[in-house]
């Protein structure tokens, strides 16, 4: 069996799930960030503690996705933008002392891209970008089914490509980035509504909530084309919250897409939704363990 952790700036998901990705138990419990790093810490032993009394079979493996920069050799977590007082503290460590086996901790996103590959839309596929598109934007890459991380463990910034110059200012300081222009905060900003509710007012025919969906996917399309036309994979998986709008979103996408992506590439990719939902932290911190 293996145990894997979704650690949240809000709550901490666990799951005790099969090496085939069948959740036998699961667990979610506030995190409680801002009692400071060892409460938090604390309630990971607590979820991870429930998980495991009672079992018969062995834990082989836990896995922790985490929000924020990570070094995946050492399995320090730098420091988390949603956890207060975190900085440079080497989950790994803590974790493999206090329950005698293997840990392993990535960034969140990386996760996710694994556990669609393992587990969701990626499995039959050898390339892929996973996007996540929520209150920011993230993602991960996956070249001959193996996460691509970069020289520091940084790939996959997506949300910080600079789509337009003269754009909105972006929380990381720079002007007109992927995350300004299409997530789920960018939403908010142009229509003072949060994805939801765009949703539920496009769907009922509202003609402002269209038009900022249909601006969204044109940003979409934009970053997605561009990561098309620089890796060339077989699928784009897009995840999130925002996602969950479904067709709503991704015809539009399709549609616009096709007009900045190369013709070749274009012709051999398809855009797709997510398939794990709200179980891609926790299966995704199972498959970094697979």
């Amino acid at each position: 069996m293996i145990i894997g952790i979704d650690l949240g700036g809000t709550k901490i998901a666990a799951a005790l799930a099969a090496p085939t990705g069948k959740i036998i138990t699961d667990v979610n419990i506030p995190t409680e960030a801002a009692k400071g790093q060892a409460q938090v810490i604390d309630n990971l032993k607590k979820a991870t503690d429930a998980l495991i009394r009672g079992q018969k079979t062995k834990v082989s493996c836990i896995g922790i996705g985490v929000p924020g920069p990570i070094d995946y050799e050492t399995g320090i977590v730098i420091e988390p933008p949603n956890l207060p007082g975190w900085k440079k503290v080497n989950l790994k460590k803590i974790l493999e002392k206090e329950f005698k086996v293997p840990v392993h901790v990535d960034n969140d996103a990386n996760c996710a891209a694994l556990g669609e590959a393992y587990f969701g839309a990626g499995r039959q596929v050898r390339h892929f970008i996973y996007i996540t598109i929520s209150t920011g934007i993230g993602g991960g890459i996956i070249i001959d089914r193996k996460l691509y991380r970069g020289a520091i463990g940084a790939a996959g910034e997506f949300g910080h490509m600079i789509i337009d110059p003269a754009g909105p200012l972006c929380g990381c300081g720079n002007h007109g980035c992927f995350e300004a222009l299409a997530s789920g905060t960018a939403i908010k900003r142009r229509s003072g509504m949060d994805a939801i509710a765009v949703e539920l007012a496009a769907r009922q025919g509202d003609a402002t909530a269209l038009k900022v969906i249909n601006e969204t996917a044109h940003y979409l399309a934009l970053g997605i084309a561009n990561l098309v036309n620089i890796f060339n994979p077989e699928m784009v998986i897009l995840g999130g919250g925002v996602s969950k709008m479904r067709e709503l979103l991704l015809n539009p996408i399709r549609v616009e897409f096709k007009k900045y992506a190369l013709t070749l590439p274009a012709k051999h990719v398809k855009i797709v939704r997510a398939k794990l939902g709200s179980e891609s932290g926790v299966l995704g911190a199972v498959a970094l363990c697979l």
